[in-house]
């Protein structure tokens, strides 16, 4: 996922649901106060590199007041004691209803149901580490982009490399879910 290839602008993020899937991977020595800030370092850092706008949430069972942390580009919400991500997430996907520019990382299906049923792109948070973990360099075109041809019968011969339409073949899968 970045802004050279889609139309997504800005990610919101399931926390725990996240930090906890098989794909991410963080030092076993640590607590869970260190993996969470691990999970957030490496999602600035992506969120930075691939321009993006990112939005974590997280459940919250040890502070009594609702905690926001926000930087440019960069929002982390720890929801009130009671009150769960899961109904955080739902409100902010309702708020971006029909949004092409959206997308909402969680293998939970509840939140996964939701986002489809209100034109919210999803992926499972399985498929976004394996994404983080890729360069999402688009690939390079030795020669400028072909001409489109005046005659039907020339439309579908192509000039693009086997790498160029792996590429597509696995971004297409990715947008369907099919990972």
């Amino acid at each position: 996922m970045t802004n050279r290839d889609c139309a997504v602008k800005k990610i919101l993020i399931d926390g725990y649901n996240l930090l906890n899937s098989r794909a991410f991977s963080v030092a076993g020595h640590l607590d869970l106060e260190g993996k969470r800030d691990h999970l957030l370092k490496v999602l600035k850092s992506y969120g930075k590199q691939e321009g993006l706008h990112i939005s974590v949430v997280f459940d919250n069972a040890r502070h009594p007041v609702r905690q926001v942390s926000r930087s440019k580009h960069f929002l982390v919400i720890f929801c009130r004691p009671g009150e769960e991500a899961d109904d955080e997430l739902k409100k902010m996907i309702r708020k971006a209803a029909g949004s092409s520019d959206v997308a909402v990382i969680s293998s939970d299906r509840s939140i996964q149901f939701t986002a489809k049923d209100h034109g919210v792109a999803v992926i499972s948070s399985e498929a976004f580490c394996r994404m983080m973990r890729t360069p999402s360099a688009a690939p390079a075109r030795s020669t400028p982009p072909p001409q489109v041809p005046k005659d039907l019968s020339a439309k579908y011969n192509s000039n693009i490399s086997e790498k160029e339409v792996q590429y597509w073949k696995d971004l297409f899968r990715r947008d369907n879910g099919d990972e």
